[in-house]
């Protein structure tokens, strides 16, 4: 029984203090409202004909199916909470609306100790901006925006609406540690960090020397709308300079 108190003790103090859901939804909202505002600003510092930089941008362009099909196979994915809590999240889909790239992750809380609790968890978020990670990743994290439960079973019906209050604020307490479990997405390409000219001679009347430049490359901006995603990145070309001829294999 001992194992039961901190979640019985979280009972209580949540049937004393109940939280107004209409305030909550109000401020999850909000929440979404200013995200997809700022995509949209996004767009508005640009004139039509100046979405880019023709000279030092490049667009990588990504289909919402295969997000869907990158983060399908990250999955299920099972985070320990605090209170023996266990999630199993089972699966995410990706929509792109408002330039803002949606996920929405579905799962289960499952409690196996007195008291038992068992209850369907859903998280709505979206990616973050993408980034050149290391050895030239294009990456994005998952942002948690809002938490919501089903009723659980297995719990007297009269106090359902409490144990979802605190199910729901134990889920909340937790999403920094539940948001590093959650999956990257990394696209299946790779950003080269430098243009290498392999060169050619010494034999016959021509002949040049290997030569390589550094190469910058940045994500710039994201564009999310109906079923594509455009990561626009800018690149910087730095010198060329003479370079000792590579003789390894490079894998992607």
């Amino acid at each position: 029984m001992k194992s039961a108190a901190p979640l019985a003790v979280a009972l209580l103090l949540a049937a004393c203090e109940r939280q107004d859901p209409s305030a909550r939804a109000r401020v999850v909202e909000r929440d979404q409202l200013r995200r997809e505002v700022a995509g949209f600003q996004v767009l508005e510092r640009f004139a039509p004909g100046k979405l880019m930089d023709r000279e030092h941008e490049v667009i990588v362009t990504v289909s919402d199916t295969l997000l869907r099909s990158l983060l399908a196979a990250s999955f299920p994915i099972t985070v320990t909470l605090p209170n023996r809590l266990t999630m199993t999240l089972s699966g995410a889909n990706v929509a792109f609306r408002a330039n803002v790239a949606r996920v929405d992750i579905a799962g289960s809380l499952r409690r196996s100790v007195f008291p038992r609790v068992n209850a369907a968890v859903f998280l709505r978020g979206a990616l973050d901006s993408f980034v050149v990670y290391r050895g030239g990743v294009l990456r994005s994290r998952i942002t948690i925006d809002d938490v919501s439960l089903t009723a659980p079973i297995g719990t007297n019906e009269t106090l359902n609406p409490i144990v979802v209050a605190v199910l729901q604020r134990i889920v909340e307490r937790s999403l920094p540690e539940l948001t590093e479990s959650l999956p990257a997405v990394a696209l299946p390409v790779r950003i080269d960090q430098a243009m290498k000219l392999p060169g050619f001679g010494p034999e016959g009347t021509l002949s040049v020397a290997p030569s390589a430049a550094p190469m910058t490359v940045a994500v710039s901006r994201l564009i999310a709308f109906q079923n594509r995603l455009w990561i626009i990145l800018r690149v910087e070309l730095g010198e060329f300079v003479a370079a000792t001829p590579d003789t390894s294999t490079d894998h992607p």
